[in-house]
């Protein structure tokens, strides 16, 4: 494994395909209804006696032995639908299997490309006992490689029509939907924002359905401190960061996201404060990790279910051209990108237009395939002869990025602690002597990282009706404590005032920010259920239907289909997307404190 940051061309690559699934940015709550939502533990109480046997049986020093197994070089990343994930994939139904849970996968012995015409026939799996199953339930994917974009620009003045194409790699970087082609007229929308506070609007008056849309990046005033988005400490902070977020999966505000909300066709960027040289010297770099000079040039693989429509926000987005494209495209306005920019900024008002004649293609040709991947399910049977139908389901995406050349991503954390997490409750209810009322069922993801897909695959084809589905529990990334330095970044995301007596009684080591859909009385479960744990617990109650804006996790497919559902996630760190997500660094005691945690909210929701 060499411990090395990705390069260029990957981390481009992980940008584009992990703002489909980047989460919204929620409201931000008042600093006295803030503290209410930390919960601390004065005196840890005794477990009930009745789930004290599979408490006890979650450990530390299992939790780190499972995870050294799942995130060694030998498993390759976990990549979806690769030999990697299988080997994960099948540890996992063994462990199910040995530790007695019933499985509810798949029928045995079905070829794989028969496996869904059997659901339908006599015996399928549909109507198939426990017994009769495997812990594996088979979905197909689309695979797509070697996408190749092409942007060719049409120009019309009167009778005179000018027809341009533009290079990949040399006037834009990025890529669209495979195979598909958009044709439409171009708006430029200035920065593309929308701020009702301080009544700036790029889009009024501007309709935008089904176009091209050109932006600049950032916000209007980066160098003026008399801006309004410098003025105000909320925007300074969401348009000019003052350190580099994490790529969109866990959280911050994502302007593409919004953008999409208005239903453009394709949104072109252009850097508002770099030079064209910055971009061809990125776009010209070899590809290679920062630390090291072997290259690492291999094709982009996209994975899809297919038939199954798009995610939102899943279109020609955030294609990056260069300033001389963005002034081509201009031509007929007899403005150039800098021209409009120095308008905006001077009067910190919008110039936002139709580009008269202006009318963009772009195009991206890829091939593609079908293949196969799994999810693995297993369930304890509920103890009430009426109640057992119901089931609270247990989850986490068992998949990461795989390798690229001789670089692993071993996703210790992501999502290795996780998948470690829903081991270690299948374990603990098996071992625990008397059962809850409703069944629990664990699953294990794949494709997660390509936009949801196993958990989204699930919903759709569930082990047990979705009717009597009572919640869904998510484990994503949950061995990484906090530190203090961590702690202070996450408490102004979370709105938390600083200087009360009851935050500094935070440890960070023992912070854990739990999100939990509204109206459901999961805040009271988790709280009861931490006074048995002693975690320092920061509650995020969402009122979003997606859950989209508590992260872009696999809990969003449950709440897709109005499902209950918690999301735990500890500490983001330096090592996210990198092969430096490795076992040494993870805190086998923290995975213990929110396995635990999760066992007893798990226990109580299948119980009342």
């Amino acid at each position: 494994m060499k411990k090395t940051a990705a390069c260029f061309a990957l981390c481009l690559c992980l940008t584009i395909a992990l703002a489909a699934r980047a989460p919204q940015q929620a409201p931000q709550p008042k600093p006295e209804d803030v503290l209410k939502n930390l919960v601390l533990v004065e005196n840890i109480q005794p477990v009930p006696e009745k789930m004290k046997a599979g408490f006890e049986a979650i450990t530390g020093k299992d939790s780190v032995t499972l995870l050294s197994y799942i995130s060694s070089d030998l498993l390759e990343g976990r990549e979806t639908a690769t030999r990697g994930f299988e080997l994960a994939a099948e540890y996992a139904a063994s462990l199910f299997s040995l530790w007695k849970l019933k499985p509810a996968g798949d029928a045995p012995g079905i070829p794989a490309g028969r496996r869904a015409l059997a659901a339908f026939g006599p015996g399928g799996s549909q109507g198939m006992s426990p017994q009769e199953k495997t812990f594996l339930q088979g979905l197909a994917l689309k695979e797509t490689l070697d996408g190749s974009t092409e942007i060719s620009l049409e120009s019309r003045a009167g009778s005179t029509v000018k027809s341009r194409i533009f290079s990949p790699g040399i006037d834009f970087a990025g890529e669209g939907v495979p195979n598909e082609t958009v044709e439409a007229p171009v708006v430029f929308a200035g920065y593309g924002i929308i701020e009702k506070e301080i009544g700036y609007n790029d889009f009024k008056g501007l309709d935008v359905k089904g176009k091209i849309v050109l932006i600049l990046t950032e916000a209007p005033g980066k160098n003026d401190p008399k801006s309004p988005f410098q003025l105000n400490k909320e925007l300074k902070e969401k348009y000019f960061p003052a350190a580099p977020r994490f790529p969109f999966r866990r959280g911050g505000f994502n302007k593409l996201q919004e953008i999409d909300k208005l239903g453009p066709a394709a949104v072109l960027q252009v850097a508002a404060y770099g030079k064209d040289s910055d971009l061809f010297k990125q776009m010209s770099a070899p590809a290679r990790p920062f630390s090291d000079e072997r290259p690492t040039n291999e094709p982009r693989r996209r994975l899809a279910l297919p038939g199954g429509g798009r995610m939102p926000f899943e279109r020609f987005m955030g294609i990056t051209i260069s300033r001389e494209m963005a002034n081509a495209i201009l031509e007929s306005t007899g403005q150039k990108i800098e021209d409009l920019q120095k308008k905006i900024d001077a009067a910190t008002k919008p110039a936002s237009m139709e580009i008269p004649g202006a009318r963009l293609s772009v195009r991206t040709v890829s091939s593609s395939k079908l293949v196969q991947c799994r999810n693995v399910l297993g369930f304890i049977e509920g103890s009430d002869p009426v109640l057992k139908n119901e089931v609270v389901v247990v989850g986490a995406h068992l998949d990461h990025l795989g390798r690229r050349g001789d670089y692993i991503f071993n996703g210790a954390d992501d999502n290795g602690s996780g998948a470690v997490g829903v081991m270690n409750l299948a374990r603990a209810f098996a071992a625990n002597p008397q059962k809850p009322k409703r069944s629990v069922l664990f699953c294990l993801w794949t494709g997660e990282e390509e936009g949801l897909l196993g958990s989204r695959y699930y919903v759709r084809n569930p082990a047990f009706p979705l009717e009597k589905t009572v919640a869904y529990l998510n484990l994503d990334m949950i061995s990484r404590p906090y530190d203090e330095a961590a702690l202070e970044r996450a408490s102004r995301m979370f709105n938390i005032p600083a200087g009360k007596d009851l935050v500094k009684k935070i440890t960070p080591a023992d912070f854990l920010a739990v999100s939990f859909s509204a109206g459901d009385g999961l805040a009271d479960i988790l709280k009861e259920a931490n006074q048995h744990v002693g975690l320092d617990l920061f509650l995020r109650e969402s009122s979003g239907r997606s859950g989209r804006d508590m992260g872009g996790s696999d809990h969003s497919s449950f709440a897709s289909v109005k499902i209950p559902w918690m999301f735990c996630i500890a500490a983001m760190t330096e090592d996210y997307h990198q092969t430096s997500d490795s076992v040494e660094k993870v805190s086998g005691e923290l995975m213990e404190k929110i396995s635990r945690l999760n066992y007893l909210a798990a226990y109580a929701l299948a119980d009342r």
